[in-house]
């Protein structure tokens, strides 16, 4: 199984795909949240290979069709090609159309479930069907079919294990009630339960590895969007959300207040307490700030160096006083010691702005906006808040 470097684990933030990690899924499941976003990575990842199999698996078929015209008896055929015709082919045929239709793409894994469950038993009856005239066809069709299922269909490991353990009972009723040689029996039905034993233990291996290339990929994102020392979301993770929120800003007539927050004489706190010290009010100040973006659209960012960012969509103007008053009150009442500020205790200064999109405004106006406001804050004495809100006077 794939090993992943403990360092990485240790450099993550708190989330579901660490606990995942941490934890394990010997089981093959996720929480319902996470088992849904790893569903649709599984079908992103191998649609290429499902699409390549669904057409290969069309153009055996059909080979096997002209196969059986022209080998098999017509007492044979005339049963066994409607069977590939009729079932199989267009089963396939299906599935391959539902892979290039993006609204049906969630019931794309169950529509493989069915293919391949319709494709065995299928199988299953060519070979019933020519047994029962007398005509027995090699059973190691149904070994390819099993195979096929576990490592070319794209199934996930417990959908591909109950599929081939249908397919199994059906051949060994059919054997059982077809075969009159007792020695074959046992012999066919051995070979199809090592196959399945093979090809379960392969596949379970191959998932394991699939689920933790899932984890990985999304640890591997969460590191290059969060900042390592705050957790909190880094400038350019930052500046792709602003640029989202505004433009659903646009769409839903909304606007958006941006927070630019600075902590007061932090380079002071630095050289006097030292930069672990530094470090650490850096983290709760950030942890003070992420509490105040509560609803989904909201975000906190570390901008840079001791400079904080909180995105706030479309709160009430009247608010945003209260709101700022709110944020910078809360580091206030720590009174953590700062022996390099006039107060004696850590402080932060703030900058709110707030714009709705529109009349050529871009998200960077209100960068600028939101910036100018803590410049203002700052040259004014620091530990306050500075509002700019079109039409009101800060």
């Amino acid at each position: 199984m794939l090993q992943i470097d403990p360092d990485l684990l240790d450099k993550t933030s708190p989330s579901p795909y660490r606990d995942a990690m941490l934890h394990g899924y010997r089981w093959l499941r996720f929480t319902p949240q996470l088992e849904q976003a790893f569903r649709q990575f599984h079908v992103d990842t191998h649609m290429s290979r499902l699409r390549w199999a669904g057409g290969m698996a069309i153009t055996l078929f059909a080979l096997f069709v002209l196969i059986d015209l022209t080998t098999l008896p017509s007492t044979v055929w005339e049963r066994t090609v409607p069977i590939r015709l009729g079932l199989i082919i267009p089963a396939f045929a299906i599935t391959l159309w539902l892979s290039y239709q993006q609204r049906w793409r969630a019931y794309l894994q169950w529509a493989v479930c069915l293919s391949a469950l319709l494709t065995g038993l299928g199988t299953v009856g060519v070979i019933g069907v020519a047994l029962a005239r007398d005509y027995p066809l090699p059973y190691e069709g149904i070994l390819l079919v099993a195979l096929f299922i576990y490592f070319i269909a794209s199934l996930q490991w417990w959908h591909a294990l109950l599929i081939n353990a249908l397919i199994l009972a059906s051949f060994l009723i059919m054997e059982s009630a077809l075969q009159p040689d007792t020695t074959l029996q046992l012999y066919h039905g051995a070979f199809m339960l090592t196959a399945n034993i093979v090809g379960a233990t392969g596949s379970y291996f191959l998932e394991y590895s699939t689920r933790t290339t899932f984890l990985v990929n999304a640890l591997l994102h969460e590191l290059a969007e969060h900042d390592g020392l705050t957790g909190l979301y880094n400038r350019r993770a930052f500046n792709t959300h602003l640029e989202r929120a505004w433009r659903q800003a646009q769409r839903e007539q909304r606007s958006l207040v941006l927070a630019m927050i600075d902590v007061d004489y932090f380079k002071r706190y630095n050289d006097y307490y030292g930069h672990a010290g530094g470090d650490k009010v850096l983290q709760l100040v950030a942890d003070t700030i992420n509490r105040h973006a509560r609803r989904p659209l909201d975000i906190a960012a570390r901008y840079g160096g001791e400079e904080f960012v909180l995105l706030w969509f479309n709160p009430a103007s009247q608010e945003l006083p209260h709101m700022g008053e709110q944020l910078r009150n809360a580091i206030a009442v720590q009174a953590l010691p700062h022996m390099g500020s006039e107060l004696g205790h850590l402080t932060i200064s703030l900058g709110l702005a707030q714009r709705a999109p529109g009349s050529g405004l871009t998200a960077d106006d209100l960068l600028k906006a939101a910036d100018e406001a803590l410049y203002r804050a700052k040259q004014a004495g620091r530990n306050r808040v500075v509002v700019d809100i079109p039409g009101h006077t800060p």
